[in-house]
C-alpha cells in the first residue's frame, strides 16, 4: 500500500517510559479547558495536512458541520491519558480510523493509519497542551518540564499502539519535525479551504445541536438556548478566529495566505493576557473538561484546583 509521507523523521522510538499518572504534567494540564483556546488551533493544523483533509471529504459530515469533528474527537482522545485502562481507549481510537483510506486527486493513496499522518495528529494534541502552558496560563514550564511534558506525550501516543518507528526522541528533535512538517508537507487542500471561510465568517457556526458540545452541564441548556441565535454567534466570531490564527506559526499563516496585522497581534497578546486572570473565578468543575472528572476523582477523590 503507498503511504501518503514516508516514515523517516529522525526518531527510532527510543523515548524512555515515563510514567502517566495523575502526578504528571500531562494529567495536570491536558484535561484543563483552556483547550478551548488552542484546541482549534491544533484541527486546523490537523486539516491543513492533505492527507488528513481529504479524509475528511471522503469520509465525514465535515462540509456539513465542520466543528463536529473536534467535539466528537475530544473525549476518547483526553480519554486515552484519563481512562483506566487508558489503553483499551487507545486502541478503540485507533481501530476507528482502519478503513479510512483513499486516493488524493494527485494520484497519492492516504490512509488514517499512515504512521506519519497518525503521529502528525497527535502532535498537535500534544502542542495545544504545550501551548495552553505558555499561552493562557500564570505557569512557566522548566526546560525539563518541557521535555518531562514531551516525554509523557510520547506514553499518551504509546497507547494507541501505533508504530513509534517516527517518535522523535526528545523535545529538540520533535520541534525541528514540527517545523519541517508546517514548511514543507502542510498544503492548501478543500478542507482547509473549507475551514478558514468558516473561521472568517462573520459568525461561528451553530453547535447547539451536538450532542458532544464541551460545557459544563449546568450551562448546556442556555448554550443549546442561545448559541442558534445568530447575534451571539456574530459576537464570538471575532475571539474564535483570533484564537485559532493566532496560535499557528507564523509561517504557517504566511504559506496560507492567512492575513494577521499588528492589531491582530496586540489584541491576541490582551487574550493571552486577560484568560489567565479570570480563569481563577470559574467554578472548578467548569475548569476541566469532562472527559477528565472520572479519572480525577479515581485517582484523587475529587477534581483538584487548576494551577
Amino acid at each position: 500500500m503507498d503511504l501518503c509521507h514516508d516514515d523517516g523523521m529522525g526518531g527510532s522510538g527510543t523515548v524512555t517510559s515515563t510514567p502517566l499518572d495523575s502526578s504528571s504534567l500531562l494529567w495536570r494540564w491536558a484535561g484543563d479547558m483552556r483547550i478551548a483556546f488552542t484546541g482549534g488551533t491544533a484541527g486546523l493544523l490537523q486539516v491543513m495536512d492533505p492527507a488528513i483533509g481529504y479524509a475528511l471529504i471522503e469520509h465525514s459530515n465535515f462540509f456539513a458541520d465542520p466543528v463536529d469533528r473536534v467535539f466528537r474527537s475530544l473525549p476518547p482522545i483526553l480519554g486515552t491519558v484519563y481512562d483506566d485502562p487508558a489503553t483499551g481507549t487507545g486502541t478503540m481510537v485507533r481501530d476507528l480510523h482502519r478503513d479510512i483510506k483513499g486516493v488524493q486527486p494527485d494520484g497519492v493513496r492516504y490512509h488514517a493509519l499512515n504512521p506519519t499522518t497518525f503521529w502528525w495528529a497527535h502532535a498537535t494534541f500534544q502542542m495545544m497542551v504545550e501551548q495552553l502552558v505558555d499561552r493562557y496560563s500564570h505557569y512557566r514550564l522548566t526546560d525539563a518540564e518541557r521535555e518531562q511534558l514531551y516525554a509523557e506525550g510520547v506514553q499518551w501516543y504509546r497507547r494507541y499502539g501505533m508504530t513509534e518507528s517516527v517518535v522523535p526522541p526528545d523535545r529538540a528533535a520533535f520541534g525541528r519535525e514540527w517545523d519541517r512538517y508546517c514548511d514543507e508537507v502542510l498544503a492548501p487542500n478543500p478542507a482547509s479551504d473549507h475551514l478558514m471561510k468558516v473561521i472568517e465568517s462573520w459568525t461561528i457556526p451553530d453547535m447547539s445541536a451536538s450532542p458532544h458540545l464541551p460545557v459544563p452541564p449546568a450551562l448546556a441548556p442556555g448554550a443549546r438556548k442561545w448559541l442558534p441565535k445568530a447575534p451571539v454567534r456574530a459576537a464570538l466570531a471575532p475571539g474564535l478566529r483570533l484564537s485559532i490564527y493566532g496560535g499557528l506559526p507564523p509561517q504557517v499563516r504566511e504559506r496560507f495566505g492567512i492575513r494577521w496585522t499588528r492589531v491582530d497581534e496586540a489584541a491576541y497578546a490582551g487574550l493571552q493576557r486577560v484568560i489567565p486572570l479570570t480563569w481563577p473565578l470559574q467554578p472548578v468543575p467548569w475548569r476541566w473538561h469532562l472527559a477528565s472528572h472520572a479519572g480525577w476523582k479515581r485517582e484523587r477523590g475529587r477534581l483538584p484546583r487548576p494551577w
